[in-house]
């Protein structure tokens, strides 16, 4: 083995390395493309009829929730219908395990391809049926418009002055 052949093909290596088209993501401004089967966050659909939240109060979800995620408040009317007073989903404790998803009967909760759920403040993280609903319709945007992506934007605008 002539000498300096270690070097040189060590050498070889770093150039091929070097001259790779690089995988990096500007991720703020060009967000990374997202997989077909990407099992994001839980939304919620809208009944088509009324415009209104698709759950009907059974609590299933709630019972199948094993950090008590979901808190629903329901209603009777005197004709026995029932409506859903309210519906807080808690953000901050949800393990995306979807079991939620699996025991509504009548598929109101739904995977959605949303990932954009961080914020700066942790009060934020309890949302209500209709945030889940603008989830469920719209999960490209950002949940919150909040400080943590503003405070990204002054930095990176800063940086650009330089």
């Amino acid at each position: 083995m002539p000498l300096g052949t270690g070097m040189l093909a060590g050498l070889r290596r770093i150039i091929s390395i070097g001259t790779r088209k690089p995988v990096t993501f500007d991720y703020p401004e060009k967000p990374r493309p997202i997989a077909e089967r990407f099992r994001g966050g839980v939304g919620m659909r809208r009944d088509a009829l009324t415009g209104n939240s698709a759950c009907v109060g059974c609590g299933l979800c709630e019972t199948a929730c094993p950090n008590e995620v979901i808190r629903i408040d329901t209603s009777e009317a005197a004709d026995g219908t029932r409506w859903v007073e309210r519906y807080e989903f808690d953000l901050g404790r949800c393990i995306v395990c979807h079991l939620c998803i699996e025991a509504c009967p009548v598929d109101a909760l739904q995977v959605t391809p949303a990932y954009r759920l961080a914020t700066g403040n942790r009060t934020n993280l309890i949302i209500t049926d209709d945030e889940m609903m603008t989830l469920w319709e719209h999960p490209e945007q950002a949940l919150f418009d909040n400080e943590v992506s503003s405070n990204w934007a002054r930095k990176s605008a800063s940086i650009d002055k330089d």
